[in-house]
């Protein structure tokens, strides 16, 4: 018998157990709020499928892009399995970035030279993609529908943030895409006079490798602006569910990016608390009471939904581990 095995398996169970417990008992995993739902299944079944069936797979395809376009070779049914994974402890664990740390633990394992290296920094370029996306899809909604977001005062502070954030990213794709000459890049001279200069070039170097991969960020922001696009949808659904049916689908839209960004910091599961306070914040800048209650019980729905990457978690065993081949640069 492979005790090592044994024991491991054992610790894996009893974390993925006693973080369920956790959240049960915490009250922050109430299933008994998704009786809402009983009057209205078609809503319930629309955002079981989308978190399922298109935003899952559509993450996972968004990092093995960006890892294919540097050429690690991760098969995507490993990024497909990793995704949930990392979807788990993202919604279980403080922060919305555990889970990045989680899937960086596994691909540190497989590999220790280059590709190790490469493969970790594009899950910092997988988050920040994704955060670009958000901001991006409140800089179009705001665009598009100019005229209703700013005939509400206050959100035109929050309007002039949009748009300074989505300035700010096309100065910086600007600055990826830019051909500088070798030696002569005034960024890394920068970083360099910088605290943390070793992994703030690491992280600037890893970019500019997709220098002449601009059809992978554009691919990949494309898919970030689609995943958000989908889940301002899901909060619009569960507002109007909850009756909220005066809010419209852009403003919704234009608000929820601020919201999510709050609840990546570290406070509790799945931004649980900071979240809440954001949601209702943002909301009662449009004049509409509940916005934590609406917060609430998306992240029921998400966390319900992405605890099976708990079972994807246990059952993560040598058989489908990648074979560290697999993660090594072309050669070719």
């Amino acid at each position: 018998m492979n005790y090592k095995k044994v024991i491991k398996t054992l610790l894996k169970l009893s974390l993925t157990l006693g973080i369920i417990f956790f959240l049960v008992r915490s009250g922050r995993l109430n299933f008994s709020r998704l009786l809402l739902f009983l009057d209205s299944p078609k809503v319930l079944f629309t955002l079981l499928f989308v978190l399922l069936v298109i935003t899952i797979p559509l993450t996972a395809l968004r990092w093995w892009l960006l890892l294919r376009a540097i050429q690690i070779k991760l098969p995507i049914k490993q990024a497909y399995l990793l995704t949930w994974i990392g979807n788990f402890f993202n919604t279980t664990l403080p922060g919305a970035v555990t889970g990045d740390l989680v899937k960086g633990y596994y691909i540190v394992k497989l590999d220790r030279g280059e590709g190790k290296t490469k493969a970790l920094m594009t899950l910092i370029i997988d988050r920040a993609t994704g955060l670009f996306g958000l901001i991006v899809m409140a800089f179009f909604a705001l665009v598009f529908n100019w005229h209703l977001i700013f005939s509400q005062p206050k959100l035109q502070p929050l309007s002039m943030f949009i748009i300074a954030l989505f300035a700010s990213i096309v100065l910086f794709y600007l600055i990826i895409l830019f051909p500088f000459s070798e030696g002569r890049d005034p960024f890394i001279r920068l970083f360099t006079k910088l605290p943390k200069s070793e992994l703030l070039l690491k992280i600037y170097k890893t970019f500019k490798i997709y220098q002449h991969h601009w059809r992978t960020l554009a691919l990949t922001l494309t898919i970030s602006i689609i995943i958000h696009t989908l889940s301002a949808f899901l909060f619009f659904l569960v507002a109007r569910t909850m009756g909220m049916r005066e809010i419209a689908l852009a403003t919704q839209m234009f608000i929820m990016p601020i919201g999510l960004i709050t609840t990546a910091i570290p406070i509790a599961p799945g931004g649980i608390g900071i979240g809440h306070a954001a949601f209702e914040t943002l909301y009662l800048l449009i004049n509409i009471k509940g916005g934590a209650d609406v917060f609430n019980l998306f992240i029921v729905i998400q966390l319900a939904v992405y605890l099976l990457g708990g079972v994807v978690y246990f059952m993560y065993s040598n058989e489908y581990k990648i074979k560290k081949e697999d993660l090594l640069n072309d050669k070719n």
